[in-house]
């Protein structure tokens, strides 16, 4: 039996690992991502693995080297380095959400007969992913890969209330929206960002009408996930399909049909 490094209840020893190097290098990330922003000095940090210090001295340059670790000159301590996040974030932008979204968009696109996109946020604005279009004549048009100001998309709105986006973090948003050499669209106030943003969050689904374009409109729903960024599906149709009462229809339509088809790990915001 063995007791892990941060107190917890003894466990079952691991099988022995094949590179013994490496697996004390793997503790020791385990080790400083515990610790947090505090860090630890070397000799907490050799206690805590079970290690000589000068092993521990060793293993730590290298993984400073690759920016895994970092030391603090004013106190000495050691610190998780940026270098796993970084890798995090490369695993997180490889992922292929239009194919896990697939068949939630399908669903929905064939529920509703409209249109249906899946995004992301990238900075002040929404990255469309994927889009699904209806069998209709009438549609709307739309390009995957771009991108438009969140503070005037449903989608964008969706993720600002589910990440719990408020008060002048919401600003930069709003400013986003000042309509630059070629661009067309509403310029949003903060205080109407504020209003729509809050509305949201308390009913579950946003909706845009006409900011975005003249003559349409948008219903948006957010999904979150653990370790995860948010991303967000919407419905988008002409406003003479798209009363006060369809919108209704479509946020209660998108609600049902992510509950069932949302990839593993994505979840309505609450």
């Amino acid at each position: 039996m063995t007791t892990s490094a941060s107190g917890a209840e003894p466990t079952e020893p691991h099988a022995a690992s094949p590179v013994g190097s490496v697996d004390k290098a793997l503790i020791l990330l385990e080790i400083l991502a515990a610790a947090g922003p505090e860090g630890m000095s070397l000799r907490d940090i050799a206690e805590a693995g079970g290690l000589n210090k000068a092993s521990v001295h060793r293993l730590l340059r290298a993984l400073m080297h690759r920016g895994f670790a970092e030391q603090s000159a004013s106190d000495q301590r050691y610190r998780l380095g940026t270098t796993p996040l970084e890798l995090a974030h490369a695993y997180g932008a490889g992922e292929n959400l239009p194919t896990l979204f697939a068949p939630a968009l399908a669903s929905i696109s064939q529920h509703s007969q409209e249109l249906v996109h899946l995004g992301q946020m990238d900075g002040t604005r929404v990255l469309y992913l994927d889009k699904v279009e209806p069998e209709r004549t009438l549609r709307v048009w739309s390009r995957v890969g771009s991108r438009a100001p969140a503070a005037r998309t449903a989608m964008g709105r969706a993720m600002l209330a589910a990440d719990g986006v408020r008060g002048d973090a919401l600003a930069a948003y709003a400013q986003a929206t000042e309509v630059g050499a070629g661009e067309t669209g509403a310029v949003i106030s903060l205080q109407h960002l504020t209003e729509v943003v809050d509305q949201a969050a308390a009913r579950g689904w946003s909706t845009e009408i006409e900011e975005n374009e003249v003559g349409i409109a948008c219903v948006g729903v957010a999904l979150t996930r653990t370790g995860g960024r948010s991303v967000a599906v919407s419905v988008t149709g002409p406003l003479e399909r798209m009363g006060a009462a369809r919108r209704n229809e479509v946020g209660a339509l998108l609600h049902e049909e992510l509950s069932r088809l949302a990839p593993a790990g994505f979840e309505l915001a609450r």
